[in-house]
C-alpha cells in the first residue's frame, strides 16, 4: 500500500446535504474488502496492477494525455499491520493490459467495486459540528456526500500524517 497516511478531519461547520439530509462521509475498509473476496478472486487480483490518474485531472474532458499516471498493485500489503488490502482508486483507474480498451477497463473497475460493495459494509458518518474522525487513508476509501456550496458552507480542518522510511 502507499505510505501510511493517517488523516484527521475536524468538522467545524457542517452543511446540509443536497437531499435535505445531514452531511455524510462514507468509509470503506479495503483490508476487510479484500478478506471478504473468495480466494480465487483474491489470487487473480494479486497478479494485477492499475494505472491511476490524479483526481483533479481524471474527470476533465480533453485534458492532455501526458499527465503522469501512477502504477499500483490492486492488492498490496499494509506496511505496519502486514495485512493485504485492495487499492482501487477512482473509476478512471485502468487495469494493466486494458490501456487501449477504456470501456472494458471502466467495466472491470465498476464490476470489481460492485463486488466489494456487495460483500463489505460501508460506514456512513453523519456529521455534527465539532466531530473529529481519524482513518488510515492507505487502507480506507472515503467520499463525502454532495452538498450545495451556494447555499451551505463547509468548514473543516484536515490533518494528514505520513510515515516516511
Amino acid at each position: 500500500m502507499n505510505a501510511l497516511y493517517v488523516v484527521m478531519l475536524y468538522g467545524i461547520q457542517v452543511p446540509e446535504g443536497v437531499d435535505g439530509q445531514p452531511h455524510t462521509t462514507e468509509f470503506l475498509d479495503m483490508v476487510e474488502a479484500y478478506n471478504n473476496l473468495d480466494p480465487e478472486h483474491q489470487q487473480q487480483l494479486e497478479q494485477m496492477s492499475m494505472y491511476h490518474s490524479p483526481p483533479m485531472f481524471s474527470k476533465k474532458p480533453n485534458v492532455d494525455t501526458d499527465i503522469p499516471k501512477k502504477l499500483h498493485p490492486i492488492v498490496s500489503t499494509h506496511k505496519v499491520t502486514g495485512k493485504k488490502g485492495l487499492y482501487l482508486g477512482s473509476d478512471t483507474a485502468i487495469a494493466v493490459g486494458m490501456e487501449d480498451r477504456p470501456e472494458e477497463a471502466k467495466r472491470f473497475w465498476e464490476d470489481l467495486f460492485r463486488t466489494v460493495l456487495d460483500c463489505t459494509p460501508v460506514y456512513s458518518h453523519v456529521w455534527q459540528p465539532e466531530d473529529i474522525i481519524f482513518w488510515d487513508n492507505s487502507q480506507v476509501m472515503h467520499r463525502g456526500r454532495p452538498y450545495d456550496p451556494t447555499k451551505h458552507q463547509r468548514i473543516a480542518l484536515r490533518l494528514g500524517v505520513v510515515q516516511t522510511d
